[in-house]
Parts: structure tokens; C-alpha cells; sequence
């Protein structure tokens, strides 16, 4: 009783330290319309656009502080914005018939000037072409797909050479309308749908194809009415997630879906009860994510386990996060206003991101100084009761933790590591018959 009394109040200790690094800022000279913005898409720290249902296309070259207005085309719903380098990027229109006053046909631009100037690409789309797009996703230089539309119908399209040319697929065999596209590979990807036309009897789809959209599988069918996939995210190749948007009158309870095994399947798992509409959803790792809400956001620091407020906007439909040369990361959000968020410590939240190496006891590593490490002590055997943090040259030494150990059950289980010098270092672990494993950890400031 006393050890998971301790183990739960250093979770929580640690957790309520994780959750002051995540602080979304407004950033106040950024584009807005008065009404929920769609779209915005980030290369690096710096360079990103963002694009609304007004029409309009903007640039940042300072990570948002200030934007560029590149398009202003009254009658055009940008929906989505993706870009494969700083020159070649897709801007996708929602199309006419479905909100008002958008009476612009042209589903897809493409920019090859960095977002000075765009394209039409209907002429070069083969097969059926998509009435409007509400998902882009660029997976390398060359393969493209987009995506669409909310009240169908619902047609998804290739390109294989970077936007040139591109081929389309009709998907109304599966679903009625797409509203996001996720690729973890060329090959391998999803789109987020709904079952009917009419949203109040459509249940919340995902479908899955390994062979490029050339056949598809349902992975997950929501049980209910009024619901429709909204938007997802994978923060690695094997977890991924997926805001259920609801329209029902009926309950008041949210859900998310969730992979952990790379989209073969999906689970739900409780969001708020509440009643809210779910927008966009980002995660910056495997554990740490947000949702947006009509008039806030929702966090999570353990997978979706649990949520709590999170002021990260109002209706904030869609997340854009890059991973920085240091370590650390940005994440924007768009809704009424774009709100930013960075890392306060280089690394720091990559404790949780990714796979880590099969035999690793401690991840990630390198790490850096002032962040936090995970220990995953499954292969040892028996029961760990101190963990020591050493300099290679003996000079510096620290206990993680003694007296307790984080056994198979709590494993993978997340520790700070000390404001240190940068060098090589060992993290030993002492059994309780006295035996040691260690491991190498290189730390970073």
C-alpha cells in the first residue's frame, strides 16, 4: 500500500510538472475572421501558412508572430493547407453547395513559389474529382493525397509526383463523406468518415488501406448515431488518434478513438461529458495530446486516459507541430484565433514519443538535462529498489529513486532528471538481492 501510495503521488508530482511545460499563448496579430478557421500547416519553427473560409491564404516567416497575406479569394472555403518544402504546397476549398456564399469549384490549388501564387489542378485530376477537400497529407516529396468533403461525396486522390498529376477514387462503397486523411507511409493510411449523408443517422468510420488506396477495409464503426470522424493524428507509427464529432440530443458523452497497434484497430475512450463538439485533436507524443472544443481544449498527459481543460482556443480544428533542431517542439492550433505552444525544455516531452529500442531500459537518450526519462524495466528480473544516476567519471552521483521500485505492472514509469552538466553518463539499477543493470545515457543541456 505504501508503494503505490508513492508511486501515485510521484506520477502526480511529475505530471503537474509535465502540464506546466504545455502553455498555449494567443497569438494576437495572427489571421482571423470572426468564425472558426480551418487550416494551417507548419515546415520548421518558423515557416508555416494558415488559410480560412474567407478565402484567404497567410504566411509566417517568424514562427507566427507576424503573417503575409498571399490569396484573398471571396467565395472560396480553404479548408486545408499542406506543403512538401518551402516551395510546393496544396490549398484545399470545401467547395460550393454545402456552407454559404462559397461558390468557388475548384477543389485543390497547388503552389510551387511558396503560397505567392496557386493553381487549380482539377484539369490534371484523373478519375473522380472531389466536389471539395477537407484533409491534405503530404507523406514524402513526391506522395500526396487530399481529400473530402464534408457532405460527400466522398472521393480521395493521389499524386505521385508531387502534385502534377493526380488520380481519384471514388470510397462511397464505404462511407458518405471524409473529413480527415492520415498516411503513416506511402503505402499505409486512413480516412476519418462518416457513414450517411444525412449526420443525424451517420455513425463515425475509419477506413484503412496498405496497397495506396487501391482497397479499403473498415477499422472502426462508432455504435451510435449523430457522429462523424473529425480529425487525426499520429504521434508514431503505432499510436494514432481520431476526434468523434457528435450531433447528439440525446447524450451528452464524447469519445475519442485510439490505435495502438497502428490502425489494424480502434477503442474508444471517454472524452468529457459535456455535450461539447470536438474539433481538432494533435498529440506531440505518444502520451501528450490535446482536443478542441467549441469553447475550449481538452489535454491529456496518459494517452487519453484522462482529460482536464485546457485553454487553447475556441473551436481549434486543427493542430500543426514540428519537432526543433534541439529537441524541443512547437505546436500551433487554429480555431477562432491561432494558439502556440513550445516546449519549455529541449527533449523534454520526447520521454514519451515513439518506439522505444527493444532492449532500452531508459529512454530517450540522448536526453537532456532538466527533463524527464522513462524507465521500462520489464526484462529485468526481480524487484528494483534504487535507481543511480552516475558521470562516467564517478564524480557525480544522484539517486533516482530508493526504497521502492517501479515493477512490471507500473513500467513504463517517468522520472526528472537534475539540472546537470551535458556528458555520458549511467543510470544503475540495484535489485533487491543486490544484483546491478545499467545503462548509458547521454545528456544534453
Amino acid at each position: 500500500m505504501k508503494l503505490h501510495f508513492l508511486l501515485l503521488t510521484i506520477a502526480l508530482l511529475v505530471a503537474a510538472s509535465v502540464s506546466a511545460q504545455f502553455t498555449w499563448s494567443n497569438l494576437a496579430g495572427a489571421p482571423n475572421n470572426g468564425a472558426k478557421q480551418d487550416g494551417i500547416f507548419f515546415l520548421n519553427k518558423d515557416t508555416g501558412w494558415a488559410v480560412n473560409g474567407s478565402g484567404r491564404i497567410f504566411k509566417t516567416l517568424n514562427g507566427g508572430s507576424s503573417w503575409i497575406q498571399q490569396r484573398n479569394s471571396p467565395g472560396t472555403y480553404f479548408r486545408a493547407v499542406a506543403f512538401i518544402n518551402a516551395q510546393i504546397g496544396f490549398a484545399g476549398n470545401v467547395g460550393p453547395d454545402y456552407f454559404p456564399n462559397v461558390t468557388d469549384p475548384n477543389p485543390l490549388y497547388r503552389s510551387v513559389d511558396g503560397g505567392n501564387s496557386w493553381v487549380d489542378v482539377t484539369a490534371s485530376i484523373s478519375g473522380p474529382v472531389p466536389v471539395g477537400i477537407c484533409g491534405i497529407q503530404a507523406v514524402n516529396d513526391s506522395v500526396v493525397y487530399a481529400a473530402g468533403r464534408v457532405g460527400g461525396p466522398p472521393i480521395l486522390i493521389k499524386s505521385s509526383n508531387a502534385g502534377e498529376t493526380w488520380q481519384g477514387s471514388d470510397l462511397s462503397d464505404y462511407c458518405q463523406m471524409i473529413l480527415d486523411v492520415w498516411f503513416v507511409s506511402p503505402d499505409t493510411g486512413f480516412v476519418f468518415a462518416g457513414t450517411n449523408l444525412n449526420v443525424a443517422a451517420s455513425s463515425a468510420r475509419i477506413l484503412r488501406t496498405t496497397d495506396g488506396g487501391n482497397s479499403w477495409e473498415p477499422v472502426y464503426t462508432s455504435a451510435r448515431n449523430s457522429e462523424i470522424m473529425w480529425k487525426a493524428w499520429f504521434p508514431s507509427r503505432k499510436i494514432g488518434y481520431a476526434s468523434i464529432q457528435s450531433y447528439s440530443s440525446t447524450s451528452t458523452q464524447r469519445y475519442i478513438a485510439k490505435t495502438s497497434n497502428g490502425g489494424e484497430s480502434w477503442t474508444e475512450l471517454p472524452l468529457v461529458n459535456s455535450g461539447i463538439r470536438e474539433f481538432g485533436i494533435g498529440f506531440i507524443n505518444d502520451s501528450v495530446g490535446w482536443v478542441g472544443g467549441e469553447n475550449t481544449g481538452y489535454q491529456t498527459l496518459n494517452g487519453g486516459q484522462t482529460w482536464t481543460s485546457k485553454n487553447i482556443g475556441q473551436y481549434a480544428n486543427k493542430f500543426s507541430i514540428v519537432k526543433n533542431n534541439d529537441g524541443s517542439q512547437t505546436a500551433w492550433a487554429i480555431g477562432l484565433r491561432i494558439f502556440k505552444m513550445s516546449t519549455s525544455t529541449p527533449t523534454a516531452i520526447a520521454t514519451f514519443s515513439g518506439e522505444k529500442p527493444a532492449q532500452a531500459l531508459v529512454y530517450p537518450n540522448p536526453a537532456a538535462a532538466g527533463s524527464y526519462i522513462t524507465f521500462s524495466l520489464e526484462k529485468l528480473p526481480g524487484k528494483m529498489v534504487k535507481a543511480e544516476l552516475i558521470s562516467s567519471d564517478g564524480k557525480f552521483k544522484s539517486d533516482l529513486f530508493s526504497g521502492f521500485y517501479p515493477g512490471t505492472r507500473e513500467s513504463p514509469f517517468l522520472f526528472p532528471l537534475p539540472v546537470i552538466a551535458a556528458g555520458k553518463y549511467h543510470v544503475r539499477f540495484t535489485d533487491e538481492k543486490g544484483k546491478q543493470h545499467q545503462q548509458e545515457l547521454i545528456i544534453t543541456r
